[in-house]
């Protein structure tokens, strides 16, 4: 019995020190066990509140791009963000506020626990927040558990999100009660499975905040970074001239807006897989000729940006010339070479301007110089600064120059070289704004085309005119009326129907009515333009090439289209007189026309010595400040009512 309990005593210590060693080894899982626990909660909290902030992101930029987005569109939006099938939030409250705009939803919380809660998150805003960051965030602990906000504030849209955290709790929770009843092998190996399986939720969370990151800085067509990409990139830039002392201040840089110029029409012409197509392959001829420094942007349709740190005027002025011979080089679409060719305008930070929203307004200024002058690309000038004010107020006031018709059409008579009778008019865009006065199509055309409405705009000056017919007819007065259409203008599949619906309900014939497109717009797309042409034609509409000569069409074209009319452009009057040239190609030009049974009409003529010189030519019709000038619709009625030959000596009488 003795060596019985000595093995007893013997094997006590052992047992204790077993027991001792399980007791450590419980109690080191215990500390690893909590130390996982709260490292994977509070991991899954961070990782919860920044795909919070991604998601709030990709709202805000849906909502700012498209302002008129319907309640129906803003559920089915957040129910795909927050409701779908691998994401099911238990508590959700997301509220859209605007100008003129309020949306919210409400999913699993009451409305009174909701209000207290927000007035929790409003509390610690006030206590913790610094006001002036535009998206503050939080966690916020109500009746046991946690809710995740964020809130929003970007441009006239204040966005609010709140949900119920789906941290690791349940998960680690499991792991616990398995790891308790176990030994020291499982705890261990409980404990490392609990840190792989946190590490691969966290890495899936990450992935998906990087998804989300792209999805909201990214053009998912170019994979080019885009506007909100583009406030961020120049929000640091901006910032880094307020740094601290230690960090070299921001020098210069140079901020370049390129817009396509005729994207719109590949793209209705052809269809938007080929504007697709056009689009990528733009970006990467665009990317080719960028620095690794330099960065390019997508912000809308055919519209792009390149950022150039550390860029002076005349090292931009070189980038400029290169990015314009890249867009120059045509690219094969449906079999066919396209040529858009774009027009670029930059800015030079600090010496134009301080600030990105100046600088951004700059460039885009001088894109729209570049564009009007057909320059290729500008650089912002101080002349360009007042330009750019007062195009931003004349966009502003477009949409009541349409409501009040203040664009109306002024006439020019078009006459008979052989007695100056007057054969028609040409309508002429007018805009009479109130505060500058009289503005012709130069300032306001490429507004309307920008805005979109350049559509709307075909339909308003087709029904001035056909509405002044009808008011002649009624006078007894029957002199056709000429007007200009955009190309742009014949996109609209439904225009003629339009113009022939009006022409029956004021009983005019067709022929009175006559359309003129410019030479070099005709042959851009020569197929789609003949065919909706040859549609106007056959319905009884005349036709006429504008601006004849000042394009690069062939004449085979021109055969094609067998218009009624040719009209030379005024720059071939210019020093007619002298220049044998320029009486070579008005004399083709009369040929060309007899040759298919069509008139040539001289724009543009301002001496009798200009009209004689034409007319000995076998031009037949002459228009031009010489005969009169664009009138009211009141003033060319008296003239056309005298019936005397043109030049009217009387003519000052009707400017009264």
């Amino acid at each position: 019995m003795s060596d019985f309990k000595e093995l007893d005593q013997d094997k006590s210590p052992r047992l204790r020190l077993i027991l001792g060693c399980l007791a450590m080894a419980f109690f080191v899982s215990a500390i690893y066990i909590t130390v996982s626990y709260r490292l994977a909660s509070d991991l899954g909290l961070k990782t919860e509140l920044n795909a919070l902030h991604q998601q709030t992101m990709l709202l805000q930029s849906e909502i700012t791009q498209d302002p008129a987005l319907s309640a129906q569109q803003l559920t089915q939006f957040v129910n795909t963000i927050y409701l779908h099938d691998h994401v099911q939030v238990p508590t959700l409250y997301v509220q859209v506020e605007g100008k003129e705009f309020s949306w919210s939803t409400r999913q699993g919380i009451t409305e009174t626990d909701l209000v207290k809660l927000i007035d929790s998150i409003q509390n610690t805003i006030k206590e913790h927040t610094d006001h002036s960051h535009s998206m503050p965030n939080g966690i916020e602990t109500f009746a046991g558990k946690k809710y995740l906000w964020q809130l929003s504030h970007l441009g006239q849209y204040k966005t609010t999100v709140i949900i119920q955290s789906q941290s690791l709790e349940d998960t680690l929770s499991y792991i616990i009660k398995r790891l308790s009843i176990t030994s020291l092998l499982v705890f261990w190996l409980a404990i490392w499975l609990a840190l792989t399986i946190s590490s691969w939720i966290n890495q899936k969370i990450q992935e998906k905040n990087h998804a989300l990151r792209k999805l909201a800085t990214y053009d998912a067509l170019t994979n080019l970074p885009n506007r909100l990409y583009l406030n961020k990139v120049m929000s640091q830039f901006m910032d880094k001239k307020v740094s601290s002392k230690h960090q070299q201040p921001a020098k210069e840089g140079c901020l370049f807006v390129i817009d396509l110029d005729n994207f719109k029409e590949v793209n209705d012409t052809f269809g938007h897989a080929a504007g697709d197509k056009l689009l990528q392959s733009v970006a990467n001829k665009l990317a080719a000729n960028i620095t690794e420094q330099q960065i390019l942007f997508r912000i809308s349709g055919d519209e792009f940006i390149v950022w150039s740190p550390d860029t002076g005027i005349e090292e931009a002025k070189a980038t400029a010339q290169a990015l314009i011979l890249a867009c120059n080089e045509p690219v094969m679409i449906n079999q066919l070479y396209i040529n858009t060719g774009a027009s670029i305008g930059f800015a030079h930070y600090p010496s134009h301007a301080n600030d990105y929203e100046t600088l951004m307004v700059y460039a885009d200024t001088a894109m729209y110089d570049a564009k009007q002058g057909r320059k290729g690309w500008s650089v912002f000038s101080q002349h360009d600064r007042s330009q750019g004010a007062h195009r931003l107020e004349l966009r502003a006031d477009l949409e009541e120059a349409f409501i009040s018709q203040h664009i109306l059409l002024d006439y020019q008579p078009k006459v008979n070289l052989a007695d100056g009778k007057i054969i028609g008019v040409e309508g002429l865009a007018r805009w009479h704004h109130p505060v500058h006065g009289v503005l012709s199509p130069y300032h306001f055309i490429e507004l309307i085309e920008q805005s979109g409405r350049i559509q709307e705009f075909g339909r308003y000056v087709i029904k001035q005119a056909i509405e002044q017919l009808s008011a002649w007819q009624s006078q007894g007065i029957h002199t056709p009326i000429a007007i200009n259409v955009s190309p742009y203008s014949l996109l609209d599949p439904e225009l003629l129907e339009f113009t022939l619906a009006l022409l029956k309900q004021h009983d005019i014939s067709p022929s009175m009515l006559e359309i003129e497109l410019i030479e070099s717009s005709i042959s851009i797309n020569v197929e789609y333009i003949f065919k909706r042409l040859h549609e106007f034609k056959q319905a009884g509409i005349k036709l006429a090439i504008d601006d004849f000569g000042t394009g690069m069409s062939s004449l085979s074209y021109i055969s094609h289209l067998n218009v009624h009319f040719i009209k030379i452009d005024k720059s071939f009057m210019q020093d007619v007189e002298q220049d044998t040239k320029k009486r070579a190609v008005i004399s083709a030009a009369i040929q060309l026309a007899r040759n298919f049974n069509g008139s040539v009409i001289a724009e543009g003529i301002e001496t009798k010595q200009q009209a004689d010189i034409i007319k000995a030519m076998g031009c037949e019709f002459g228009q031009g400040y010489y005969f009169a000038k664009p009138m009211s619709a009141q003033q060319v009625t008296l003239l056309i009512q005298a019936d005397q030959p043109l030049p009217f000596s009387i003519e000052s009488s009707f400017n009264d």
